[in-house]
């Protein structure tokens, strides 16, 4: 299953590498695919919506709505 979201506070090229981890970590992810332009991520697999917001809790990120 793929989704692709809405993320806040992302600016470079380090901020890409940032949520690529932080989200990769998070039970269920297979791959992240990170877009610095157009301020999105899309997640493939089958995690919680809630664990990855959380996961990138206490980052200057946020994950937004689901597109």
């Amino acid at each position: 299953m793929e989704k692709r979201y809405e993320v806040t506070g992302m600016k470079c090229d380090g901020c890409v590498k940032t949520v690529t981890e932080k989200l990769s970590a998070v039970k269920g992810v297979e791959k992240v695919v990170v877009d610095l332009a157009n301020k999105q991520v899309t997640v493939t697999g089958k995690p919680w919506t809630l664990s990855l917001k959380r996961a990138l809790k206490g980052t200057k990120f946020a994950l937004g709505k689901e597109l």
